[in-house]
């Protein structure tokens, strides 16, 4: 008995050749290059201190600040939702939904970005 698979000429309706046999061998090659482009997640790394982010939800390295000043960085929408919410209902109502660590973490990111505006806004007027 013959173990290796035979390939054959795939023909349509009309006669015409859809696949050739060749392109059928090579298939598990593209398989894999298929998989690599559309199935991989390939997630980026913060440049500081080398973690890879997931920008679909909350950082996992919670503890690591270049981590979490990335994230921040990257979800500006949540920040200023973030940023309503402590000035309308103060920081329990987002210590009741994300948690103290968050809250600190994201009390950090604001008090930097402060800083860097009232740094731009001197740097400005000389």
């Amino acid at each position: 008995m013959n173990d290796t698979p035979q390939f054959y000429d795939v023909v349509d309706s009309d006669g015409n050749v859809v696949e050739t046999a060749a392109e059928q061998q090579s298939q598990p090659i593209d398989i894999r290059k298929a998989r690599k482009q559309y199935v991989t997640i390939r997630r980026p790394r913060v440049t500081s201190c080398g973690h890879k982010l997931d920008l679909s939800r909350k950082p996992v390295h919670i503890n690591c600040p270049s981590c979490v000043f990335a994230w921040f960085q990257n979800h500006g929408e949540i920040c200023q939702q973030l940023d309503e919410m402590y000035n309308i209902h103060g920081p329990d109502s987002i210590i009741q939904l994300q948690g103290i660590k968050f809250y600190k973490q994201w009390r950090k990111f604001m008090s930097t970005v402060a800083q860097w505006k009232q740094a731009n806004v001197i740097e400005e007027e000389k």
